[in-house]
């Protein structure tokens, strides 16, 4: 292998694989490192494959901007590619009439993220679109849907390497220093690479990374989540709860077969494990049978994913995507934090960190 290289980008999840299909258009000469023997082998592969509509978020937050403009680029990618997708909308209901303010802010944010279609459902109304539904109002929001993120993933993938981008899977990074100008990542195999622009996609190690050069400023913390298949098929919409402050809250998760799971709960882990029994059964039958309208309900233990959280003392946490050249280190380009919308930003990731390299 070359080991000398203008861009390396650590982590093949979905946000590494975006940038390296974008910088692949405009730059040669890029890597993309994963300690894994393939893509996407965490966060982007465990979760619920929504694209997000982008308004729960502070105005002008990146997770706000990246968002609604990365769902629009997702569904395009997806149309441009022939990738699977729905966009079959989403109700968030309320149960409870003091749940209406709260329902009516998520609608007044919404339209002033420049979202359209929206509307306040009736009960009548939500069950027209899906008559399982328990709910006394909805917001419909119709921007929002799922993809088939494996299909987006390996499209990115096929793309980069159609574009001269070399994949070193395998690859676990053991530490980098600054040289001269040039990033020195030495790894696992005891291999040398030399790079003028490096790039932290490290999804759930991404603070770990970062501190390789001394920027220990960033503390993230892991919060599970588990996911329950369920025994009833085809709804027509997702449904959500009113969102926490944690999280969206435990929703319905649609695959694009049918099948319907319901997640993720929401707990504080120390480690990487995706380990997952039955143990929260009875607290997910209770968390469904206040938005679903059905008595045949059962669950069995599906899959669990991890979230990258920046610890923030329960307040509003941003992405964190920056060129730390502040910090002495110019083109080294982190990306912390980055988790739900992660999926739905992604192309709109890609495009930002384009915007920040000093090349």
């Amino acid at each position: 292998m070359n080991n000398k290289f203008n861009i390396s980008i650590i982590g093949a999840g979905v946000v590494g694989l975006s940038i390296a299909e974008r910088l692949s258009k405009k730059y040669k000469n890029i890597i993309l490192f994963d300690k894994e023997s393939t893509f996407g082998q965490h966060v982007s592969s465990r979760n619920s494959e929504v694209v997000h509509s982008g308004f729960y978020y502070p105005q002008n937050s990146l997770k706000s901007k990246l968002c609604i403009d990365g769902n629009h680029k997702m569904y395009n990618f997806s149309d441009k590619y022939n990738i699977k997708y729905k966009k079959c909308g989403k109700m968030i209901v309320i149960n409870n009439q003091n749940e209406e303010v709260e329902l009516h802010t998520i609608y007044n944010n919404a339209k002033k993220c420049g979202l359209s279609g929206l509307k306040i459902l009736n009960q009548n109304e939500a069950k027209e679109i899906e008559e399982r539904v328990r709910c006394i109002k909805a917001l419909w929001i119709p921007s929002t849907g799922i993809v088939d993120s494996h299909g987006v993933m390996s499209k990115l993938e096929n793309l980069s390497i159609l574009n001269g981008v070399d994949f070193a899977y395998n690859y676990s990074l053991n530490n980098i220093n600054l040289h001269k100008g040039l990033y020195e990542l030495s790894f696992n195999n005891n291999e040398l690479i030399y790079s003028d622009i490096v790039i932290n996609a490290a999804g759930l190690w991404s603070n770990n990374i970062s501190r390789m050069l001394n920027l220990s400023n960033y503390d993230i913390q892991y919060f599970k989540g588990d996911y329950y298949k369920s025994n009833i098929r085809n709804l027509n919409c997702l449904i959500y709860p009113v969102p926490k402050k944690t999280s969206l809250g435990m929703h319905t998760v649609l695959s694009l077969n049918g099948d319907v799971s319901f997640g993720p709960n929401y707990y504080k882990v120390s480690n990487v494990d995706y380990s997952i029994d039955n143990k929260y059964e009875t607290q997910y039958l209770d968390s469904f049978k206040k938005i679903l309208d059905d008595n045949s309900l059962k669950l069995t233990p599906d899959f669990s994913g991890i979230r990258p959280k920046i610890k923030n003392n329960g307040n509003f946490s941003d992405f964190i995507i920056k060129n730390e050249k502040d910090q002495g280190f110019n083109n080294f380009i982190n990306l912390i934090g980055i988790d739900s919308p992660g999926l739905t930003s992604s192309l709109s990731i890609a495009e930002y960190v384009e915007s920040l390299i000093n090349f």
